[in-house]
């Protein structure tokens, strides 16, 4: 499976889609991974690159995921730059996917709003997310602030990251059963997160994942 990752800080930093490669091998299948991100930038600005649209025609994408800016989240710029980049992946013949990120450590109140356009975008243009953001809000109940958020209070630690990209793997395969960490090669587990974390990680992302894509 060829994927094509579109974001910013939210999508590189960790090397999250390594992380989501690393699961499609600890589960035997075949991927490859290609990222084309910026700080700080939105769908929008994605749009218009031209690395971008060039890379979804000609790229032979299987899967186009991408995500929108977490600082400054616009609901109507977003839903624009994901109706543009959506009908330029399925001219060329790609499935088109959203990637949520989370709210800052200190605005979580934002969530919801951005959770909501997600949401309410696939429902009317009949698409998948991943929605990393609400995975986040789970684990927050019973996890200090610092295990996701790195100093800064927006960008992940490698925990978040392992988090999104599990949130992903599990949104795009549409797996519907949770892996038994103990069972594979689990990249978290060889990063040196504790195999209880990474299997709750495992089942949080599952059922959220579910829980908003059906």
């Amino acid at each position: 499976m060829k994927l094509l990752f579109i974001g910013n800080s939210h999508t590189y930093y960790n090397a999250m889609p390594e992380m989501v490669l690393r699961l499609f091998e600890a589960t035997g299948q075949k991927a490859h991974i290609t990222m084309l991100a910026e700080g700080g930038k939105g769908l929008p600005f994605h749009v218009t690159a031209p690395n971008v649209p060039l890379n979804i025609r000609c790229g032979k994408y299987d899967v186009v995921i991408a995500q929108d800016r977490a600082i400054g989240f616009d609901p109507i710029a977003f839903r624009e730059g994901a109706a543009a980049l959506k009908a330029m992946a399925e001219k060329a013949g790609s499935q088109f996917f959203l990637y949520m990120p989370w709210a800052g450590r200190d605005n979580r109140r934002a969530q919801g709003a951005m959770t909501d356009a997600y949401s309410s975008f696939c429902r009317d243009t009949n698409c998948r997310f991943a929605p990393a953001g609400e995975v986040f809000t789970r684990l927050l109940m019973t996890e200090p602030p610092a295990a996701l958020y790195r100093d800064d209070g927006n960008h992940a630690t490698p925990l978040g990251s392992y988090a999104a990209a599990v949130t992903v793997f599990y949104t795009v395969t549409g797996r519907k059963r949770i892996l038994n960490v103990q069972e594979l090669q689990d990249p978290g587990v060889a990063a040196g997160i504790p195999a209880e974390m990474c299997q709750r990680i495992h089942t949080e992302a599952c059922r959220t994942a579910r829980l908003y894509n059906g």
